[in-house]
């Protein structure tokens, strides 16, 4: 991989030569965090338990990529420690930029965590630069209430069992629209798409570098979301990115006009956020066609850090399955620590959902992901598809002219990145 995609192409902001401290906060051990990225009440006790070593965490927002990336490329207030997304890969190229963990002693640790989150945060020679935070195993969200007022399954292994597959989804949500006029079975064709991808043990590069995204798995994921416009069960309430998530789909989620959701695990904190009215009347079960997983997050050791064994020693105590329950419980986090699952806080029955345990659900669905290779450029990719998705769904984008368009500008992306 070469560092045009990553550090020579961070904002152009050079800072190099400055006369600026290298590490944010000298004389502290600083971790930067982004909102709902770990829960408060667990880093409010880390900030107590290691007040001698003068620990403070500091929260930079959800643009914390883009920060990160211009303080690297500069060398100047890198922070000791970082959360990083699962574009985790985009930065294995620069893997001199953080501390190996491996080195600090994190192989001792290793059994304890899921082997496909753990492989996901290290890099292609075995270096260890992400140690597991979260996962994002998927799951069904529906409408309990609504499904039993339409008079079909209402109960999670009911209704598993009628959307077992994506086709068995698309023919449950054309009879359940029927019964229900006026609202939808999910959002929008690009979550078909995500979620389609993500239950897929392969992405768009292989481990050796080669564009593997026109390829079947890839052509089944686009079918199976034009499909779901063509069958008009789509609303088409986009998520645009921002922080605080789509407005249109909460309004959806409190009008009751969204049916079903499939997400990850860490949508519970946001349903529960938005649509605080109804409570009660959610369930989750197993997603059509399988376990899934999208996003999770790390956190990584910067090699400014000046004390690397003392930040390990805290990153292994925030990450440990005990802190990984709460960070469950407070955040919707969903563990990468399987002893998290069933610990009796993960376990507890969620009011919100009906007193389900929705750790079971996520659970099962963590456990079953397959291991996948990230390339750097997945996400970018990705977001050609989807993009496209929307000129389909919204504008009317004939769907094999949409195809071909991407196919294009995912061929200059690479070449401009020297993949191709």
């Amino acid at each position: 991989m070469n560092r045009r995609g990553f550090l020579a192409g961070a904002l152009g902001l050079a800072l190099t030569g400055c006369t600026s401290p290298r590490v944010a906060t000298p004389g502290q051990l600083t971790l930067w965090w982004w909102t709902r990225g770990l829960s408060e009440n667990v880093l409010g006790e880390a900030v107590q338990r290691f007040a001698s070593l003068k620990f403070v965490p500091a929260n930079v927002g959800h643009d914390l990529r883009p920060k990160l990336m211009a303080v690297l490329s500069g060398d100047a207030y890198v922070p000791d420690m970082t959360m990083v997304n699962d574009d985790i890969a985009g930065y294995f190229g620069d893997a001199d930029r953080f501390v190996d963990l491996n080195t600090l002693g994190a192989a001792r640790l290793k059994s304890q965590y899921l082997d496909w989150k753990w492989q996901a945060g290290s890099t292609p020679d075995g270096k260890l630069l992400g140690f597991p935070l979260d996962t994002g195993p998927s799951a069904m969200y529906y409408r309990h209430d609504l499904f039993t007022q339409a008079g079909f399954p209402a109960e999670p292994d009911d209704v598993a069992r009628a959307v077992s597959t994506w086709d068995d989804y698309f023919t449950f949500g054309q009879e359940l629209m029927k019964a229900l006029p006026g609202r939808y079975l999910i959002s929008d064709a690009k979550r078909v798409f995500t979620y389609s991808m993500a239950q897929e043990p392969r992405k768009y590069l292989d481990r050796q570098g080669k564009f593997i995204g026109d390829q079947a798995h890839v052509q089944q994921a686009w079918a199976r979301a034009i499909k779901s416009v063509q069958l008009r069960l789509t609303a088409g309430l986009f998520d645009n990115g921002a922080a605080s998530g789509s407005v249109d789909q909460h309004a959806a989620w409190n009008a009751g006009i969204e049916l079903t959701l499939i997400n990850a695990s860490w949508a519970t904190s946001e349903i529960k956020e938005s649509a605080p009215r109804t409570a009660g009347a959610w369930r989750i079960c197993r997603s059509p066609g399988g376990a899934g997983n999208q996003g999770g997050s790390f956190i990584t050791i910067t090699s400014a850090c000046p004390q690397p064994d003392k930040a390990f020693e805290i990153i292994s105590w925030l990450l440990n399955p005990d802190n990984q329950a709460r960070n469950y419980v407070d955040a919707g986090l969903f563990p990468s620590a399987p002893a998290a699952f069933g610990d009796p806080r993960s376990a507890a029955p969620d009011p919100f959902f009906g007193g389900q345990n929705t750790a079971e659900v996520f659970g099962r669905s963590a456990g079953e992901v397959k291991p996948a290779y990230f390339s750097a450029y997945d996400i970018d990719i990705s977001n050609i598809y989807t993009d496209e998705l929307v000129n389909v769904e919204s504008a009317g984008k004939n769907p094999d002219q949409a195809w071909q368009d991407a196919r294009k500008a995912i061929d200059r992306l690479l070449r401009r990145r020297g993949v191709l």
